[in-house]
């Protein structure tokens, strides 16, 4: 992590953790608790598989064939290494190789041969390889003495130890999981595939079909997937790109089904959820309510209206921030879905009817209430300390994280000051850290551009230099001092232009004749003295953020033993980017009042949306494929036509984009790529009526690799039944 970034307290919350869950398909289920599960009843509703078949630690199983992959999920679907995942989450992979004269984000990319395939060097494929409790070693190295902070350090000391002993000279990583905000620790390993290469993808018309007007929104019509293969030295182990390297076996890699299902039919899926955060209080809530998801939406779509007028001018500059400016509006409309979501539940006041159940039961334990009596309201004290820097650590995070040359400016701060006399005497970098500098500047250079950085850092200034007089930054005062309106507008535009006209940083070749000066001189530069004064704001600031972090840590554990202590120590633990299970069935919905939502759409429904402009937009052998009726073996037999997209009461959240959807035997079914807006609020409170997963059917996937591109060579690795 780089000391620049400040730290960003997720303030999010839940409501009714106290519940537990009450249905069968709520629950985002770790593979240790498989055995906890009503096995039984998941086979009467269609499931045939054992749990050892689904996760055998001891074993090969269903586990080994999915994999965490860049900001997603994906899994092995044949026995040569190929990885399926949706077009989104491939998307940085996609873009990082687009240019307009080889626009394969609007085109689409087939690799005809191995040969053909594109290295993505910034991505790489974990596989779960084991699963194991260390609670007892992680909590040993703390103590009922220990202060907040104290205990932190101590844990975070210990997890580092922990991941350290266990990989020892082997090529695997190793990762504490923090679980039940702290109550157990988990340790996985993986085998980290680190040669990734770009296979297939659809152009943006059907991988992106609908786009952020679709975005969250049922019905779908998009075929959301895209083709990557892991590689491997020849010797068989984890390698970086090279020539000689053989496509990765699997130990287990997935069928896939042209069977279809039906509503009430079983399915599940693996993969690794992000965030959710269904175990927080009302105090929690509504500071994200209220303050948090607003600002930050405010922020994002400054920037993103920036970014989108530019691409608008110039599709290179369009293709350069494709994939910032997709991630900035996927967020945006999540908050926004998020915010309505908790209007819609009243998720305040319904969390607080919940606390004063919970309190009750803890003041009916006299050893209960001696421990956790207080636990609610200590929590509330500790946000009240939060609300008095709260929006000062969002704009100011946003200021050094959303700027490209100020990103870089931190950069050449720590490499100055990361200085030292080498062997011979001479004071200078070490070879690594110019390496990694080399690497940066060339990689932002290569997806920015200098007017849309100059235009979201006024921006953001301009945000910056209305915060509240207790949350002010001082180098934004520095800036427009007691100025308003017109002057201070004047004020903020003429430091923009002048910081980057003054700095080496404005270009590839002055950051690199930068980095052979002293680390004076570097800190000399009007940019990096920028970064510098900001980092005065920033550095108490992030010791204040971390002091709130392990006093809220310490407490969220404490709450989270209180629940277990009521509801029992088998329910699930929130969402943490670990690999998860979540399993139900196919299901429609009724959003509001006289309105039906079916589980599926078919091909005919793409070209009813058909506008011809973006993101309508039909390719022409797609049109002339529906009307001819040349669906090959992908039609559904009932419809006659080729089912797209489908609905099932999953449980996911961002993360699982990607995720295999599987049926009763273990075969593809679809793959997990978006929810549903009535239940964006989902990261919250699972409604069992409402949450749905949305998934692009794999007989959709199938149609457009054989009959829109004639992939052969990939159908031919697939197990199709």
């Amino acid at each position: 992590m780089k000391k620049i970034r400040l730290v960003f307290i997720v303030v999010v919350s839940c409501i009714l953790f106290l519940c537990g869950w009450s249905t069968m398909d709520e629950g985002m289920w770790m593979l240790t608790q498989l055995n906890k599960l009503p096995w039984t009843d998941m086979q009467k509703h269609g499931l045939e598989l054992k749990p050892l078949e689904v996760y055998n630690p001891d074993g090969i199983s269903l586990k080994d064939a999915v994999v965490l992959l860049g900001g997603g999920t994906g899994s092995f679907v044949s026995s040569e290494g190929l990885i399926i995942t949706n077009h989104h989450v491939a998307f940085g992979a996609i873009q990082s190789v687009s240019s307009v004269q080889d626009d394969y984000l609007k085109n689409g990319f087939y690799a005809k041969s191995k040969t053909e395939e594109f290295s993505i060097p910034t991505y790489n494929a974990r596989v779960v390889i084991s699963i194991k409790d260390v609670t007892s070693e992680i909590l040993s190295a703390v103590s009922d003495t220990m202060n907040a902070e104290a205990r932190t350090k101590a844990i975070q000391a210990k997890i580092s130890d922990v991941q350290k002993a266990m990989k020892g000279t082997t090529d695997n990583e190793y990762s504490v999981a923090e679980t039940y905000n702290g109550v157990k620790y988990f340790l996985f390993g993986f085998e980290v595939l680190r040669d990734i290469r770009l296979v297939y993808a659809p152009p943006s018309s059907l991988g992106n079909y609908g786009g952020e007007i679709d975005n969250w929104y049922w019905p779908r019509h998009t075929c959301d997937f895209a083709l990557m293969r892991a590689y491997v030295g020849p010797d068989g182990k984890p390698a970086r790109y090279s020539r000689s390297n053989v496509p990765y076996t699997p130990k287990k890699f997935l069928p896939i089904s042209l069977n279809g299902y039906s509503e009430g039919s079983f399915a599940m899926i693996m993969g690794f959820p992000g965030r959710t955060y269904r175990y927080r209080t009302a105090s929690e809530i509504q500071l994200a309510k209220d303050e948090t998801l607003p600002l930050t939406m405010e922020l994002f779509k400054k920037r993103m209206d920036i970014i989108e007028a530019a691409g608008k001018k110039d599709r290179a500059v369009e293709i350069q921030f494709a994939s910032r400016w997709r991630g900035l509006a996927n967020t945006f409309k999540n908050y926004e879905g998020t915010l309505e979501g908790m209007k819609h539940t009243n998720v305040v006041d319904v969390r607080k009817q919940d606390e004063i159940k919970f309190q009750s039961f803890i003041n009916s334990n006299p050893e209960l209430k001696s421990k956790y009596g207080n636990i609610l309201s200590e929590i509330a004290t500790v946000y009240d300390d939060l609300k008095s820097f709260n929006k000062k650590q969002i704009v100011l995070g946003q200021i050094m994280s959303g700027v490209d040359i100020l990103r870089t400016a931190g950069q050449f701060r720590d490499f100055a000051n990361s200085f030292a006399k080498d062997s011979t005497g001479t004071v200078k970098a070490s070879d690594a850290r110019i390496s990694d500098l080399k690497d940066f500047i060339n990689n932002t250079f290569k997806n920015g551009d200098l007017a849309v950085d100059k235009e979201i850092l006024a921006a953001l200034i301009q945000k910056a230099a209305d915060l509240p007089p207790s949350q002010q930054i001082e180098a934004v005062k520095h800036i427009v001092g007691d100025k308003e309106g017109e002057k201070r507008d004047r004020e903020i535009n003429e430091f923009v232009h002048d910081v980057y006209d003054d700095s080496r940083l404005s270009t590839v070749e002055g950051c690199m004749k930068l980095m052979t000066k002293s680390a004076d001189d570097i800190r000399d530069d009007r940019f990096v003295k920028f970064a510098i004064e900001l980092d005065k704001d920033n550095a108490p600031l992030q010791a204040h953020a971390q002091r709130f972090n392990a006093q809220i840590g310490q407490l969220r554990e404490r709450l989270l033993e209180a629940v277990m202590a009521w509801k029992g120590a088998d329910i699930y633990p929130d969402a943490n980017r670990t690999l998860r299970l979540t399993y139900g069935e196919i299901a429609s919905y009724n959003p509001r009042d006289a309105v039906h939502y079916n589980y599926f759409t078919t091909l005919s429904g793409v070209l009813e949306k058909e506008t011809g402009e973006d993101p309508f937009i039909v390719p022409p052998k797609v049109r002339e494929l529906w009307e001819k009726k040349d669906f090959g073996r992908y039609a559904d037999p009932k419809l006659g036509d080729v089912p797209t997209d489908f609905l099932a009461n999953l449980d996911i959240t961002g993360g699982n984009s990607g995720s295999p959807v599987l049926n009763g035997k273990g075969e593809l079914i679809g793959l997990a790529f978006d929810g549903n807006w009535e239940a964006v609020v989902g990261d919250y409170i699972y409604q069992p009526s409402m949450n749905r997963s949305i998934c692009v059917d794999t007989r959709y996937v199938l149609f457009i690799l054989d009959k829109f591109s004639n992939a052969e060579n990939i159908l031919k690795e697939l197990v199709i039944h």
